[in-house]
């Protein structure tokens, strides 16, 4: 820049030069102050954003951040501490509106990194930075910013171009990086939001703060009222910081700091009134406001029609109107998603209590059925109501007295999802049915038919249902084909499968997928407790399951956290008073698809680990649960919790004339691969049948019986491992294996067996294993891994890996 001005300099000094010696050259020094000025403004901006540059990657490199307050100047001053662990201080300039972004800025690349990028076009387009053919990490070396000689923006010396190729002038320079910086209450994490938009989370560990549990306006009934508010100092100062009513107005406050609460009252005829709460400690010092109003604060649910349900509309452009009684102004939004076509026509003053929408026309093949939400909020009271919209898209009248099209399915199930008539896919005997194969290749997401609600899980009623279905639906021997399913576990949704419920409902003669397409519904993110994955149903309630069959794999690829029970099976993920099967081998179901998991942090071995099963996850504590006639071909496996070919967790009910012909294995993705095995065998209970079984002892309706496995069950962990089951507290009549049983054995009291890993003690009536037939393979995994039928033949001394010679009766057993 300094060469800029020697030039200017120069040129005027020739020009000046040629004149006559009477040139007054008083102008001429005029303008070469300004235009010093000028560059000295470009040099002290472009300092500026080099600094603000360093404070990012200050930010970008520190272990946390510690505090956000604000200076004199109203400038973020920002505590945190580096790598080494020593606390430091940075001062961020800030600008809320931003009208010319600045050259540099960074992004999250698809690898988790935030690295540089550099625009010439004010924030529409951006490229990335790179040195040597590399991109700049934001959190290494910087960039070097400048202006050459002739004006022009570099970056480590190279000229920035636009699209045309041309170089860029520095002629509006900016120097603001960040707009606002601020902490996520609900997050806990240091927020920065950078000037083109972009937001950076950090890991936020205040040295002090204070909270509320009230919003930040209060609204106070009456003059008597005295309102308390409880307070929180947090950090790593809080211990022994001192809160204090710095000032207030309109009010009568009293702190308490024994029992960390504030009482106030409204002084009689005042309409409002505030406090200012100070918190001090060390050096820090932090002042909160609290408002209070006269009178209540009050946003009732939205009304349409006469009811506060949601609002289902057909495919047709449609107004309507949304009535909505309060006490306190609000504002109207329309959530992001749907405000393309779900209008809110605000042509009427605020202080009306009806609001007008347009629900615009809808036209859709595949038949989805699309939602929006309308909220009427309050944030300062933190008061809020909303009301939801839910549109079909426009379908012939009369329907074809069946489902014949994936558009016909996507509408079915959006008809019961919004708990109206599906008689248009019914046939004359009210049944819904499907009159050929479904193709659903051209489906993009799928929404399961009727839904669960796991808030209040227990193991008598796991869910409770929501808009389930509970008709018949005879897929006549048709199959559901090229359904790719995917979804994210994380949103908070408890159940993902072809249903979500059935209640007193009856599915039969229905195929998922086909045999020569390999599908796999892959199913992401953090699960929520009681998440259920599968093919079929998600929850069945007082329903019957017959002839059906399930080919699409299932991979549970999210995490399961610890001590929260998650099911993935190939055909039922729940199961409560209901039959899988029937009375007869013709009405049996199938499973031909694997199911998986990854490397879950959940390490339960009982009720609250990982329940993976071939027919049915969890069959819960109902006597009225029968699984019979039923088949597992798939790879059933999870290095943890409860997997069996058939069912994971049988609480009470039975299992009849059903075999296992799939392998079923723990530890395949290596979770515990280099752990020492006494951190490991115990992590698992496993069995070719049944995963494991609520203690039944004195109840003797319960059974497994004249059931069969096929399939080899590996350990690769050591856990209590058996061809049945791997722990049972169930009568076990008439079973028989012929699988390979293989584990190596790092405890005496686990390990593989032919019958059971672990069985309770037969007492009086109750008998753990009679009239059951001896085969199969029992031996090391290590040793036979290659040919488990090379392993020893099974034996009266392998039955049990627990107590065997105590526990088994060989003279009851064949």
């Amino acid at each position: 820049m300094k060469k800029i001005l020697n030039t200017i300099f120069l040129a005027t000094f020739l020009f000046a030069a040629a004149c006559s010696d009477g040139y007054d050259d008083t102008r001429i020094k005029k303008d070469l102050d300004d235009v010093g000025q000028i560059l000295d403004e470009l040099e002290q901006a472009v300092d500026g954003l080099r600094t603000q540059m360093d404070a990012l990657t200050q930010l970008i490199n520190s272990s946390f951040v510690s505090l956000i307050s604000t200076d004199a100047e109203g400038n973020y001053v920002i505590t945190y501490i580096d790598r080494g662990g020593e606390s430091r201080t940075l001062t961020l300039a800030t600008q809320k509106e931003v009208v010319t972004l600045p050259i540099v800025g960074i992004a999250k690349d698809e690898d988790g990194v935030w690295y540089w990028r550099q625009t010439s076009d004010n924030g529409e387009t951006y490229e990335w930075i790179l040195v040597d053919g590399e991109k700049v990490p934001a959190g290494g070396e910087k960039p070097e910013v400048g202006i050459d000689a002739e004006g022009f923006w570099t970056v480590n010396g190279k000229p920035i171009t636009d699209a045309k190729g041309n170089k860029v002038l520095a002629d509006d320079v900016s120097n603001i990086l960040f707009k606002e910086a601020y902490v996520d209450e609900k997050t806990g994490e240091a927020v920065f939001i950078l000037a083109d938009g972009t937001e950076l989370r950090l890991q936020m560990f205040e040295a002090l703060s204070v909270s509320f549990d009230s919003p930040t306006y209060t609204a106070v009934p009456d003059y008597a009222s005295k309102v308390k508010i409880r307070y929180t100092v947090g950090g790593s100062q809080a211990e022994g910081a001192l809160v204090d009513i710095f000032t207030s107005y309109n009010v009568d406050a009293e702190i308490d700091e024994s029992i960390s609460t504030i009482t106030v009252s409204l002084k009689e005829g005042a309409q409002e009134g505030n406090i200012l709460v100070m918190a001090h400690a060390g050096g820090n010092t932090i002042l909160k406001p609290l408002f209070f109003t006269y009178g209540t604060a009050e946003i009732q649910d939205p009304v349409y029609n006469g009811s506060t349900a949601d609002i289902v509309l057909e495919g047709d452009m449609t107004q309507f109107e949304v009535k909505v009684s309060a006490s306190i102004d609000y504002e109207v939004t329309v959530e992001e998603s749907a405000s393309k076509w779900l209008i809110y026509n605000s042509t009427r003053a605020m202080t009306t209590l009806t609001h007008v929408f347009t629900a615009d026309y809808y036209e859709d093949a595949s038949g989805a059925l699309r939602t929006g939400e309308i909220r009427f909020s309050n944030a300062l009271y933190d008061i809020s109501a909303a009301i939801v919209v839910k549109q079909s898209p426009k379908i012939p009248e009369g329907g074809g007295g069946g489902i014949s099209t994936a558009a016909d399915l996507m509408g079915f199930a959006a008809a019961v999802n919004a708990g109206a008539s599906t008689a248009r896919w019914e046939n004359e005997a009210g049944e819904v049915v499907l009159l050929n194969d479904i193709d659903m290749a051209a489906v993009e997401s799928w929404t399961p038919i009727g839904g669960v609600d796991a808030s209040e899980y227990n193991t008598t009623t796991p869910y409770k249902t929501v808009n389930p279905f509970k008709g018949t639906f005879d897929g006549q021997g048709f199959a559901v084909k090229n359904l790719n399913y995917t979804a994210d576990m994380s949103t908070g949704k408890w159940g993902y499968a072809f249903f979500g419920s059935l209640d007193g409902a009856t599915v039969r003669n229905l195929t998922l997928g086909d045999p020569d397409t390999d599908i796999t519904w892959t199913f992401t993110g953090d699960a929520p407790k009681a998440t259920s994955v599968a093919s079929l149903a998600v929850y069945a309630v007082n329903s019957t399951i017959e002839s059906c069959t399930n080919y699409y794999n299932i991979d549970f690829a999210g995490d399961s956290g610890s001590e929260v029970l998650c099911v993935a099976s190939g055909l039922v993920g729940v199961m409560k008073n209901s039959t899988i099967g029937g009375r007869a081998k013709s009405l049996g179901c199938a499973n031909y698809g694997f199911v998986r998991t990854g490397k879950i942090t959940n390490n339960g071995n009982g009720g609250n680990g990982m329940q993976t099963a071939g027919i049915c996850g969890f069959m819960a504590k109902d006597e009225g649960n029968l699984i019979q006639f039923c088949v597992n071909y798939g790879h059933i496996s999870c290095p943890t919790g409860r997997t069996g070919g058939l069912v994971a967790t049988l609480m009470n009910g039975n299992v009849k004339n059903s075999d296992n012909r799939g392998t079923v294995e723990d530890d395949i993705v290596g979770k515990f691969e280099g752990a020492a095995a006494q951190n490991s065998y115990n992590s698992k209970r496993m069995g070719g049948l049944i995963g494991g079984t609520d203690d039944l002892k004195k109840v003797l309706t319960a059974t497994v019986e004249s059931c069969t496995n096929y399939g080899n069950v590996f350990t690769h962990i050591g856990c209590r491992t058996g061809g049945f089951i791997g722990h049972s507290n169930i009568r076990i009549i008439g079973c028989a294996n012929q699988g390979a049983i293989l584990g190596d054995v790092y405890n005496s009291d686990h390990g593989p067996a032919w019958a059971c890993g672990y069985s309770g003690q037969s007492s009086g009536e109750w008998v753990n294993v009679s009239s059951c037939t001896m085969g199969g393979y029992v031996g090391s995994y290590t040793t036979y891994k290659d040919n488990p039928t090379s392993a020893p033949a099974a034996t009266v001394h392998n039955a049990f890996s627990y107590k065997n010679d105590e526990y088994y009766d060989p003279t009851i057993n064949n």
